[in-house]
């Protein structure tokens, strides 16, 4: 079985729009295709149309994502058949974080692709993305009165999406055609609303923050005074009109009357009281066990003794630790910086900003979230990370479309 490199390209390109601009749709889309995305990789591979591709970034970033996996694994047998409620379901749980080590095979299929056009289709997609799920989040939040969260199942995961998409999609803005640059500007005002609608505190900044990283990056010198003056009122009263439409404002009630008014009769609500219990028990369960851990399958237990039913800690880093000791922590975060550290070492090029804005702001959104909710362990958190991880990783790597095998 053969390909033309083109036919490649093309269909590898056409796939990634849909994935990420389509995504908000179903809780499942973004999950499964990256399984689907690998499983047809590897026929390919199978059928000699692709390479295996280790080189550079690339191998970095599958060996960091495949360690990850082997560390969950390892410290689910250490602690197996101990807490979990049902021992004969218990060998189900890994499967939850098998898609850690499917980037080795996804990455040989991104690789058909040159870097340019996967940064050109992922801001492209994301813009997208913001102006097929707004209408969704608008109906969700304004019409039904119920936090938006599209098909995701989830408002604050669909949150940490908007915020990336929205923060993506500015990369347009640097298109020398103007009708780009126009979908680049409605991309982000539509995936900033979603995050608004969300009503999501934790991500609600991150937009904000994105544009003026933006600036900073690329028009620092390009913008008046006046024009940026312009550019801030607009976004001020488009956050304000998110706000007040979206009902966000009513979540930051409590957080204004106790911090701003000192009333001494108003209180946070419970999610903050809920919060701090679990942080304060979840660091004393890491300190009990430092380095052993407790193994994941083992976390709804613990947090079942305080009388909440979730399945992690609310903070990403405390999770991690408590799930698989220092050493998972140590692990999870090199995984979580290594898109940074990638964008960063790169050489010096036309796409050297570009992706670098994009690993900022991809770990951004999951270190400031991941503080006070999760940062992997749910489908859309884990393969939004392999996703954008995984493109900055390919575009990073020299010649990563060299190897494709063509037929005439």
């Amino acid at each position: 079985m053969q390909l033309q490199s083109s036919a490649l390209e093309r269909n590898t390109v056409l796939a990634l729009f849909v994935i990420l601009s389509l995504s908000a749709i179903d809780n499942a889309v973004m999950h499964l295709t990256f399984i689907a995305s690998a499983a047809l990789a590897l026929v390919y591979m199978a059928t000699g149309t692709l390479k295996p591709r280790l080189d550079g970034a690339i191998g970095l970033f599958v060996a960091l994502s495949a360690i990850y996996f082997l560390i969950q694994l390892a410290y689910f047998l250490l602690h197996y058949g101990t807490y979990f409620p049902t021992t004969g379901n218990e060998w189900s749980q890994p499967l939850k974080h098998i898609i850690f080590v499917l980037p080795f095979f996804v990455a040989a299929r991104l690789a058909v692709v040159p870097g340019e056009r996967l940064l050109r289709t992922v801001w492209i997609a994301s813009a997208a993305w913001g102006l097929v799920t707004f209408p969704i989040a608008f109906y969700q939040g304004f019409v039904l009165d119920m936090r938006a969260e599209a098909g995701t199942g989830n408002a604050i995961p669909f949150a940490a999406m908007g915020a990336i998409f929205s923060c993506y999609a500015l990369l347009g803005l640097n298109d020398p055609d103007k009708r780009h640059r126009w979908l680049a500007a409605a991309g982000f005002c539509t995936g900033f609303l979603c995050v608004l609608f969300s009503q999501t505190k934790s991500i609600m900044p991150v937009p904000i923050v994105g544009l003026a990283l933006f600036w900073m990056f690329f028009f620092r010198n390009r913008m008046t005074i006046w024009q940026i003056g312009a550019v801030t009122l607009g976004v001020l009263v488009l956050a304000g009109l998110g706000v007040y439409f979206s009902d966000s404002w009513h979540r930051f009630a409590d957080l204004w009357a106790v911090y701003v008014e000192r009333d001494n009769a108003a209180a946070l609500g419970n999610s903050y009281t809920q919060r701090l219990t679990m942080w304060v028990h979840g660091l004393a369960g890491v300190m009990d066990a430092p380095f052993a851990g407790h193994g994941f399958q083992n976390r709804r237990h613990f947090i079942g003794l305080l009388g909440y039913d979730y399945n992690h800690w609310h903070n990403g880093f405390i999770t991690a630790a408590f799930d698989n000791g220092i050493l998972g922590l140590v692990v999870m975060v090199l995984l979580l910086l290594s898109p940074v550290w990638i964008a960063w070492r790169c050489p010096p090029d036309e796409l050297y900003r570009p992706r670098l804005f994009m690993a900022i702001m991809l770990i951004f959104v999951y270190v400031w979230g991941g503080m006070v909710n999760q940062i992997f362990g749910h489908g859309i958190y884990n393969a939004l990370f392999l996703w954008g991880g995984m493109v900055i990783a390919v575009s990073a790597t020299p010649k990563a479309s060299d190897d494709v095998e063509g037929s005439a």
